[in-house]
């Protein structure tokens, strides 16, 4: 152990650097390729940094949430009873809805089932959505492992799918799906699913606007209105829901509201609040258990990330990482600042730059989020390596110089030959360039760094005590080694025996105070002196 500590103190500290970058960079090769395999981006600083933003996206005033809350449930629980009610009161807030000019009116409700205990609700129901030319409804797609088990067909549910590659579909694909109950919602082909799809921990951040099934493709509730109403799809299907700073970002009226509103006369009044409004009817009661985890809350209601998706969707807003190229790119040229850095840090201050360099490149990506251009820069690749750069380079110097004064910190074996007293200028020479010219030598080695009177460390001329197993000529020789880094050094070629920490430091004073005495000698003051 102790002769593979030996190798590596004496191993040039720029060698030692390049093989702690080269090992970072590879690192970074291997968790890029990591991350492009699942979800694109590191996801918990992702998580942490949209949760603490300053402000989020502009919200669509246009998108306007009919909300099935705990207020409207408690209301409308003693005409109505407990939750599902009556599907009357939902073909009432239909044509309410409509009357009151809403554009399109998209209901996060699933009809899976008739109502068997109010049979006369249901065609009350069924009538509104035949003069209803701009109402969606959703589809539960389950686990397309279990397709070959269903008897529904992609062609009876067009509109929810639309046949992209013939030549893919000889016969219409078997579909896993919870289908509208009724056929008259069928027959709108105004469907598509409104499952989101979490991430492996959990985690709700993307959403995924179709599928393809051999050939055909099956459309999300929002790619389904987007195909209506004129808006641009994106390249790919599945998107980085920009998240609105707050889980309750767009408007709310409670259904309890609608419903009132829909059977009184001030109903019959103007509503500017829907007017070309895309209205969302679903749920944020947490009894109702629509809730999902996403990075904004853990506790975030589905209609409220669909209302976010169709926003995203409408205004071309949805997030956009880097590619798995760029991104390892640049955490190659973090890593390339990082390392030019720390040739301008003093080794005192490594142990800032540790937390500092991180900081500063989760900073950048914070940025992003606030720049506007929808654009997330996923600096935390870059930011893990200026942590571990500095770590371990912090770490590696401090031992080094640990390691060459060891003879000041504990008993040592060691006969020491020769001993000298240097003086290095602080401002043009590093510490450790000092010791990888010192350290060349076969002999056994004490470098100790004394510092500067009336001056920081790191300023001006400083004293170095060096002390070798050789004799003075083997030391005169590395001084001369070192180039100009010592101007008129001081050498005592007196031997002396090892000694405990406390008497080597009485040691090292003696030969300081001799030095000074030399450079006061004006006639030796160009000269390697011996006593």
């Amino acid at each position: 152990m102790q002769a593979l500590q030996l190798y590596l103190a004496r191993q040039n500290h720029l060698v030692v650097r390049w093989v702690i970058v080269f090992l970072i960079a590879m690192l970074s090769v291997f968790r890029v390729v990591q991350l492009n395999s699942g979800i694109g981006f590191d996801p918990q600083s992702y998580d942490q940094l949209v949760k603490r933003r300053v402000w989020g996206p502009e919200v669509d005033p246009q998108i306007v949430i009919v909300d099935i809350d705990e207020r409207s449930l408690d209301k409308m629980r003693g005409e109505f009873g407990r939750w599902p009610w009556p599907r009357e009161t939902l073909a009432g807030a239909l044509e309410w809805l409509n009357q009151k000019g809403a554009k399109v009116v998209v209901f996060d409700i699933l009809f899976a089932d008739p109502d068997t205990l109010n049979p006369a609700s249901d065609i009350a129901f069924v009538d509104a959505i035949k003069k209803s030319s701009n109402s969606y409804f959703p589809i539960l797609r389950l686990n397309p492992n279990n397709d070959t088990l269903s008897q529904v067909t992609a062609n009876q549910l067009l509109g929810f799918t639309s046949l992209i590659d013939p030549s893919k579909s000889q016969t219409p694909p078997t579909l896993a799906v919870v289908a509208p109950a009724f056929e008259a919602l069928v027959q709108t082909q105004r469907l598509g699913f409104h499952n989101i799809y979490s991430d492996e921990d959990g985690v709700n951040r993307s959403y995924r606007l179709w599928e393809e099934k051999e050939g055909w493709r099956l459309w999300s509730l929002p790619a389904r209105l987007a195909n209506d109403l004129g808006w641009v799809l994106p390249d790919h299907p599945r998107q980085l829901i920009h998240f609105t700073r707050e889980k309750a970002a767009y408007t709310q009226i409670s259904f309890s509201e609608v419903w009132a509103l829909s059977q009184s006369m001030k109903g019959q009044e103007k509503d500017p609040r829907f007017e070309n409004s895309i209205v969302i009817i679903g749920s944020t009661a947490t009894s109702l258990f629509d809730v999902k985890v996403t990075p904004i809350d853990t506790t975030h209601p589905g209609v409220m990330i669909l209302a976010n998706v169709i926003d995203n969707l409408k205004n071309q807003s949805f997030l956009k990482t880097a590619s798995a190229w760029l991104q390892l790119l640049v955490a190659l040229i973090g890593l390339a600042i990082v390392v030019w850095a720390s040739t301008k840090i003093r080794e005192d201050q490594m142990k800032w730059a540790a937390p500092v360099a991180p900081t500063v490149f989760l900073g950048i990506g914070f940025a992003s989020l606030h720049s506007g251009t929808n654009v997330y820069w996923d600096l935390a690749q870059s930011a893990s390596n200026a942590l571990l750069f500095f770590t371990f380079w912090a770490v590696y110097l401090n031992w080094r110089t640990s390691f060459y004064a060891k003879s000041t910190l504990n008993e040592s074996s060691t006969q020491w030959g020769s001993s000298a007293v240097v003086k290095v200028d602080f401002l043009q020479t590093h510490m450790q360039s000092v010791i990888d010219k010192l350290s060349q030598g076969k002999h056994d080695l004490s470098v100790a760094r004394i510092g500067v009177v009336n001056q920081l460390p790191h300023e001006g001329l400083g004293l170095i005590h060096i002390a070798l197993s050789g004799d003075s000529q083997d030391l005169k020789e590395l001084i001369l080694n070192m180039q100009g880094t010592a101007p008129d050094p001081f050498v005592n070629s007196c031997h002396f025996a090892p000694l405990n920490c406390n008497k080597f430091w009485d040691r090292i004073w003696s030969d300081i105070q001799m030095a000074e005495q030399h450079w006061r000698s004006p006639h030796e003051k160009l000269s390697i002196a011996s006593t």
